[in-house]
């Protein structure tokens, strides 16, 4: 049987742990959270613009 492993490089996961604790502390939609946590437990590495995009939305909802 094959088997896939995804490997994500250590500065993304720590930026996108980072991301996710900011979204559990926030009140952001609930996609943008279930996408960050898809992200780390499948180790699919997001282009930049997307972890732009969600750090820009959590921001956002903080300053609020």
């Amino acid at each position: 049987m094959l088997q896939t492993v995804a490997t994500v490089p250590t500065p993304r996961m720590i930026e996108l742990l980072e991301l996710i604790e900011l979204a559990s502390q926030s009140d952001v939609e609930p996609r943008l959270t279930d996408y960050l946590q898809h992200c780390r437990r499948t180790g699919y590495e997001p282009p930049v613009e997307l972890l732009d995009m969600a750090r820009d939305t959590i921001e956002r909802k903080r300053v609020c």
